[in-house]
């Protein structure tokens, strides 16, 4: 193959006495002198065409390499820069903070709201979060988990598909951090401090219009409702248990097709959730008399052994003076009045509306399956307090009572919890516990 490009190759004179011996060798071949160098002429012709071919072929070939490098050097710089872009991007993501646009204004005069990361990740899902997070108390929690915390740690949760995604470990709540206060313990003060807090930071994080104004609805008619400047303290907890209680279900049943709005309160859960705290209260006052009547037994059985020695009757133990209960209005009415009777014995006690038993223990969370003798299978059972039948159904509470129920028209039905019958509640039902006539104190 030639190295010279034979399309630059000049033809010699072959006539020329330099070709005289290639000429001779033709001439003794019996050709004259001019034939023999016009066929070495013909000859070289011949020749350099299939050079100028090979040439050609070969810078083809050669096109095609520098072709190829050319190309193999423009993918390896295009990936190049790509795997830089993917690192820059990385890097950004990794410290936002760093590359946030700066945001030229002057300093906000109001406080800024920082809540736990807690709290923002459950606003940025769209999930229930505690109040507590938005008062002063939970932001100054927040502010001091902020400066003690590592930014770098990163926890593995569930999500809402199924699907497992890392988050900061700030971002999820400590089992060992202070603890939450729950919504219904709040005070109206802190009520008042974190509901225009979560207001601002749903908009924040860009929660639908209708949403937002859904719960400024809510919590306004909570603060405006009658309830909420009364002398009677019950009435004002139920108003915080009940927005408790229904903002938790709300959450649990948005999207589905038994979801509602939380803007018009429902009375009869709002008298329902000042009747379980009524009962709450009742049940505290009756377990501390017990408490106090079972101390001046042990102190007048302390004390017998002395009066004998000193030859004096020992004292009854029914002439200790019993501590009563102060009455409590009844919810919904204002005219009935009922007073908690503190027992001397277990006997005395109301009976319990699931067992029907009248021994102590916490009945607003009896989990009996039998009645008191083990005589019948109980008829309702307990859940959040509430009297429910082992079908499903609501069974109003107030119709227990030895005075029954003096609302007129609510959900719950107005059967006994012990048998089902419609003509009686649990305190008269045939199958409670007798109510004992002896003093056993």
């Amino acid at each position: 193959m030639p190295s010279e490009d034979p399309n630059e190759a000049i033809r010699p004179d072959f006539a020329s006495d330099e070709y005289q011996e290639a000429r001779q060798q033709l001439v003794e071949d019996g050709i004259t002198a001019e034939q023999a160098a016009r066929s070495l002429a013909a000859l070289w012709t011949i020749n350099n065409n299939a050079d100028k071919e090979r040439w050609a072929l070969k810078q083809r070939q050669a096109r095609l390499a520098r072709q190829r490098e050319e190309d193999e050097e423009e993918e390896r710089l295009q990936q190049l820069r790509e795997e830089q872009e993917a690192a820059r991007l990385e890097e950004r993501k990794k410290n936002k903070n760093k590359y946030a646009p700066l945001v030229r204004g002057k300093v906000p005069s109001d406080p800024t709201i920082l809540p736990a990361q807690y709290a923002t990740r459950k606003l940025k899902a769209g999930d229930y979060c505690e109040l507590h997070y938005f008062t002063n108390r939970g932001l100054d929690e927040a502010k001091a988990s902020n400066l003690i915390a590592e930014p770098d740690a990163l926890v593995m949760i569930p999500s809402a598909d199924g699907l497992h995604s890392w988050v900061p470990a700030a971002a999820v709540k400590d089992p060992k951090a202070a603890p939450v206060v729950k919504d219904e313990n709040l005070t109206w003060e802190e009520f008042n401090e974190a509901a225009p807090r979560m207001i601002s930071m749903m908009k924040v994080y860009d929660w639908p219009e209708d949403r937002i104004l859904m719960h400024v609805q809510f919590w306004s008619a909570l603060q405006s409702h009658r309830w909420r400047h009364v002398a009677d303290t019950l009435k004002q907890k139920a108003l915080l248990l009940y927005q408790s209680q229904q903002r938790r279900r709300w959450h649990l049943t948005i999207g589905s097709s038994q979801s509602w709005s939380l803007e018009e309160i429902n009375q009869d859960l709002l008298f329902e959730a000042r009747e379980e705290l009524f009962n709450e209260k009742r049940e505290r006052e009756t377990l501390a008399a017990i408490q106090q009547a079972a101390s001046a037994f042990a102190a007048a059985n302390h004390s017998a052994p002395r009066h004998q020695a000193a030859g004096q009757p020992q004292p009854y133990a029914s002439s200790q003076k019993r501590p009563f209960a102060h009455a409590e209005d009844s919810p919904g009415s204002s005219k009935k009045v009922r007073v908690s009777r503190p027992p001397a014995a277990a006997g005395t006690l109301p009976c319990c509306a699931v067992c029907l038993g009248r021994h102590p223990h916490r009945t607003v969370e009896c989990a009996a399956t039998q009645t008191w003798d083990k005589c019948f299978d109980t008829f309702s059972e307990r859940i959040r307090k509430g009297l429910w039948t082992k079908d499903g159904k609501q069974v109003c509470t107030g119709w227990q009572r030895e005075e029954g129920c003096s609302t007129p028209k609510h959900d719950a039905h107005h059967v006994c919890s012990g048998c089902g019958a419609n003509t009686h509640g649990a305190q008269k039902c045939p199958r409670a516990q007798k109510i004992s006539t002896s003093d056993a104190v």
